[in-house]
């Protein structure tokens, strides 16, 4: 439904780029999906905002460029806002950067499942050469299929900005022997969002 004060347009823009975020390998995913839907609406505008500031460098070649976020561009937003802390630094983020980037989570994740199969159950499988061409999951704003690039469109930004919350609140999380508390998804992301990339930000 419409927040209070948003238009039809707004938001159907932001409910394309909400059913195009692949975020089903964070941790404990789907039991926090509302709560993060909603706290990403209502922050949606200014969170457009704050990518087309970071993507709109001097040196882009075309309008297509100024539409996307390098690794250089997502450094100076973190720089600016203060993203770092003293046990998550950007060469780890940037983990999340390529993660976000991915175009085929849905392919990965289909193949890991695959994986853990035993050779027994694989046995009663369709041959694959009667199966049908898998579709590759498109990844450009327009919905054009995605090239393999280093750069972040809208939906992949804040893709990658949920999954940094919860990393950035649990840096140790999975750790042999880290007895630390984890902090949730939709915590980690409120915090993250309106005490340090909010405020900062603007």
């Amino acid at each position: 439904k419409p927040l209070k004060g948003e238009s039809q347009k707004d938001l159907e823009k932001w409910l394309a780029c909400w059913e195009r975020m692949e975020i089903m390998d964070v941790h404990l995913w789907p039991l926090w999906e509302k709560e993060v839907h909603d706290i990403l609406h209502p922050l949606f505008k200014e969170l457009s905002l704050i990518f087309l500031a970071y993507t709109r460098s001097i040196s882009e070649d075309s309008a297509e460029d100024a539409m996307e976020m390098s690794l250089d561009e997502f450094h100076a937003c973190v720089g600016d806002v203060g993203l770092e802390t003293k046990n998550y630094k950007f060469d780890v983020m940037c983990n999340q950067f390529i993660k976000a980037n991915a175009t085929n989570t849905a392919q990965v994740r289909a193949q890991r499942q695959e994986e853990k199969r035993d050779a027994q159950s694989r046995g009663n499988d369709v041959p694959d050469w009667k199966k049908k061409g898998v579709p590759k999951v498109a990844g450009t704003s327009d919905g054009k299929e995605a090239k393999k690039d280093q750069e972040l469109v809208l939906y992949e930004f804040l893709n990658m900005l949920v999954r940094i919350a919860f990393w950035r609140a649990n840096p140790s999380f999975g750790l042999f022997g880290n007895k630390d508390e984890v902090v949730p998804v939709p915590l980690a992301l409120s915090n993250m969002l309106n005490q340090v990339i909010l405020p900062n930000a603007k």
